[in-house]
């Protein structure tokens, strides 16, 4: 790619030396012919020397100063010299004695430079300059000017000037619809921008980009189940190739309450290898099963997840399983592994439960250990006190 853009700068720099002939002195002119051929040759820091030397030569000819300048800015970028590039540019554009055309020339070459350096609000106003002046720009070039309007924050200036790209390019490129649909979202005209996207997928159905789009934008428009039923167009077509798009749809099937169906596909994925088992996985899955109520699968997962690497909420579901089971022995040492591993939202609440399955189970001296650490909490304490009452009066 390097290669070919060099070429190409190399075939720019023959016309504009054509075009210069006439308009610059012989000696100029000469030098001018003598660097094309070093660039042709690869003799790049040669013709950068050169041009070096034209330019203190020509200072007080301005017009030939600012030729020799943006010849050096071009040979500075072939040598990824960005910031010699930008000051030849600068001196250049300061010169009065150029014509239209040419400075025309130059002020797209500095605004396209400026968007590599992420200067939008002047690459904007050069290019805007640009603009305003130019005869038949193409595509590629209005797509610049697009693009720096849109990160400098003039939205609606971006989107009249897409849609100018978009209608005079026989073959436009998906990045400019990508900016395209950007831009209607932005303005949250998103009726519109889910038509770009529809688009999109239309002419590249197997793009996994273009579908991952598609579901962040309905998920931005909370419209879960769209997005989770493009995520699973995409999947049944063999399109899904990363795990956390997997990991996504469980969520989503979650979220959109069909937690079964998540608990499945996860076990699922599992067995295939597609997503790891590891102790956070199952740990979703231990959750996903408990919110399909399904207690017998949670607890068969969530045991292999406290195996693999102990957590204090893994433990608190533990426990909310043992707890609701009243397998109250079983539940208090859930509550207290949770309680020991620590990373607790609420500690004093697992302190309440611990106590209370230590209060069921006969166990009274760890009950009122922990029925004092709950009676801490202004929230639990009315509770934890009265079941100390009941605990003397044994």
């Amino acid at each position: 790619m390097r290669r070919f853009n060099i070429l190409l700068m190399v075939a720019s720099l023959l016309i504009v030396a054509v075009a210069h002939a006439q308009s610059v002195p012989r000696s100029t002119f000469g030098v001018l012919e003598d660097v094309q051929e070093m660039m042709e040759a690869e003799r790049y820091q040669e013709a950068k020397a050169a041009l070096e030397a034209l330019v203190v030569k020509t200072q007080e000819l301005p017009y030939d100063y600012a030729v020799a300048n943006q010849y050096l800015a071009h040979t500075s970028i072939v040598l990824d010299d960005t910031e010699r590039a930008r000051s030849a540019l600068e001196a250049a554009l300061e010169i009065t004695e150029i014509p239209v055309e040419t400075r025309a020339d130059m002020n797209i070459f500095y605004g396209t430079l400026l968007l590599g350096e992420a200067e939008y609000e002047l690459a904007q106003s050069v290019l805007e300059e640009w603009y305003a002046v130019a005869e038949r720009p193409t595509p590629d070039q209005i797509f610049s000017v697009t693009y720096a309007n849109y990160m400098s924050g003039d939205i609606s200036r971006a989107e009249e000037l897409i849609e100018q790209t978009l209608a005079l390019s026989k073959e436009p490129k998906e990045s400019w619809y990508q900016l395209y649909y950007q831009i209607l979202f932005d303005l949250k005209k998103f009726d519109a921008a889910e038509l770009v996207l529809q688009g999109m997928i239309s002419r590249n159905p197997s793009s996994i980009n273009f579908w991952r789009m598609l579901v962040s934008h309905y998920l931005q428009l909370e419209e879960s189940s769209d997005a989770l039923a493009s995520f699973m167009v995409a999947y049944n077509n063999d399109l899904i190739d990363r795990e956390t798009d997997l990991e996504q749809i469980v969520t989503l099937y979650g979220y959109i309450d069909v937690p079964e169906k998540a608990a499945r596909l996860l076990e699922q994925w599992i067995a295939e290898g597609k997503i790891p088992n590891d102790a956070d996985t199952l740990k979703q899955l231990g959750s996903m099963w408990l919110m399909a109520r399904e207690r017998k699968n949670a607890l068969t997962v969530l045991e292999k997840a406290a195996a693999l690497a102990p957590d204090g909420s893994t433990f608190v579901m533990l426990g909310g399983i043992f707890f609701e089971n009243e397998n109250w022995s079983k539940s208090y040492d859930a509550y207290q592994d949770a309680l020991r591993v620590g990373g607790l939202e609420d500690p004093l609440r697992i302190s309440l439960l611990a106590g209370i399955s230590a209060y069921q189970a006969g166990n009274n001296e760890d009950a009122r250990q922990a029925l004092r650490a709950a009676a801490e909490s202004d929230e639990y304490r009315a509770q934890a006190e009265a079941l100390l009452k009941q605990l003397d009066g044994r």
